[in-house]
């Protein structure tokens, strides 16, 4: 999706905001082209933000935990990590099993329970990477100019205001009544919050912040988002059994009528 987004960001960006920062594509493609002065970057798993913090601040600690032979590609070894209790752990040995689950588990999928425990199975892969010294090197890098924060995307977006620019990407709304996957941490995202969060958009735009959301093409997006443009673009699943993938429609609502 980066090549339907990107060009609806402004090309030079004070602050950049991204409060739902999973695997963060937007962010390093930005900060690979110098498109912003400073970021701010947030979610609410706390996993992931230990992961990009220690990623950010002791990349050679987590190198060096990633590389230890403990760390191999093997089932067994991969349901020990995941049995471990991440809040125990030193916060390199946190991150370090953030990362080798991230890369070991089935599609990459990052999945809760409702107790806030990792519980996707283990992936099938020929030889994968687990530790990518030179990726997360050039990540770390990358991460110098960033604040993170484990929040609520309204805290995240605070000080947002006129030169600055946001790019949503929530948990999406279900297309069906059995896709249901919200579980990206343990408390999940409501209905209640896209409402919550279509408030803070509309809220940004006064400020004269520029805005660009990504969400699945539902009526609900559509009655939330009416007063700004909404694109229909079309997406690929990459999560799921290889037979059940396919591409989708999606929406990108951007609230200015051309790119700044």
């Amino acid at each position: 999706m980066l090549p339907k987004i990107l060009p609806k960001l402004p090309k030079k960006i004070g602050t950049y905001y991204e409060p739902f920062l999973g695997g963060g594509a937007v962010f390093f493609e930005l900060a690979r082209t110098k498109r912003f002065d400073r970021a701010v970057l947030g979610d609410m798993c706390p996993e992931l933000m230990n992961a990009f913090q220690t990623v950010r601040d002791d990349v050679d600690g987590l190198i060096g935990v990633l590389k230890q032979p403990q760390y191999r590609y093997e089932k067994k070894v991969f349901l020990d990590v995941r049995r471990a209790d991440p809040e125990k752990l030193e916060p390199v040995v946190r991150a370090a099993r953030t990362v080798y689950l991230n890369k070991t588990c089935f599609n990459g999928l990052y999945r809760v329970n409702s107790k806030g425990r990792f519980n996707t199975p283990f992936g099938r892969y020929e030889n994968p990477v687990i530790c990518d010294e030179a990726n997360l090197r050039a990540c770390s890098a990358a991460l110098q100019l960033a604040e993170l924060a484990e929040s609520d995307f309204e805290d995240v977006c605070t000080d947002a205001g006129p030169g600055d620019a946001v790019y949503y990407d929530p948990p999406y709304l279900p297309l069906t009544k059995t896709a249901k996957f919200t579980q990206y941490t343990a408390g999940g995202f409501a209905p209640s919050d896209h409402q919550r969060l279509a408030d803070l958009f509309k809220r940004l735009d006064e400020r004269g912040v520029v805005q660009v959301l990504s969400n699945s093409s539902t009526a609900g997006d559509a009655a939330w988002f009416n007063d700004f443009g909404i694109e229909v673009v079309v997406g690929t699943r990459s999560v799921g059994r290889p037979d059940k993938r396919a591409s989708v429609p999606e929406i990108l609502v951007t609230n200015y009528a051309e790119s700044p």
